[in-house]
């Protein structure tokens, strides 16, 4: 299942992208959206590319399906890698994948952070797969539901640290 989201910010392309690759804005953020035990495992950036890593654990913010309810936990430990690259001055491309301990479903995507030294705007494309038979669409539409609404968490939580 694919979805997008556009998140604009009244910040310029140069800021936003150093808000991302900030450890200290990354543990506030992970904070303000309700995670724990937030761990940088990798953050790397020039001017030509980056790459970010970071390990977290997370509750669902929706609510479970009675039909998933077996496999619900409360925390599930999460790891996020996003490799970035500049496409013009104007202009990062990233490619990232999620994984969820425990949970047999694929999450990858890209995003797009274009913009001026005024504005700027992040194009993400998701797209979640689960395989299991019988349940796999149910648990891919319980992860795009849940993942919109931590984009929006998080998009929040980023404005609210520019």
């Amino acid at each position: 299942m694919k979805f997008d989201v556009v998140h604009p910010y009244a910040a310029g392309l140069d800021d936003v992208l150093g808000v991302f690759f900030d450890e200290d804005t990354i543990h506030k953020k992970n904070q303000r959206m309700g995670n724990r035990n937030v761990k940088v495992a990798e953050l790397k950036r020039d001017d030509a590319a980056g790459k970010l890593v970071v390990e977290r654990e997370m509750t669902t913010s929706v609510k479970v399906p009675a039909t998933l309810a077996s496999f619900h936990r409360e925390w599930n430990s999460i790891r996020q890698e996003e490799h970035w690259f500049r496409k013009d001055d104007n202009e990062w491309h990233c490619e990232f994948r999620v994984r969820i301990e425990g949970v047999p479903a694929k999450i990858h995507g890209n995003m797009r952070l274009h913009g001026s030294q005024s504005s700027c705007t992040n194009h993400v494309s998701l797209d979640v797969r689960c395989d299991i038979p019988l349940l796999g669409k149910k648990v891919a539409q319980f992860l795009v539901d849940d993942t919109r609404y931590k984009l929006e968490q998080e998009y929040d939580a980023i404005r609210g640290l520019l």
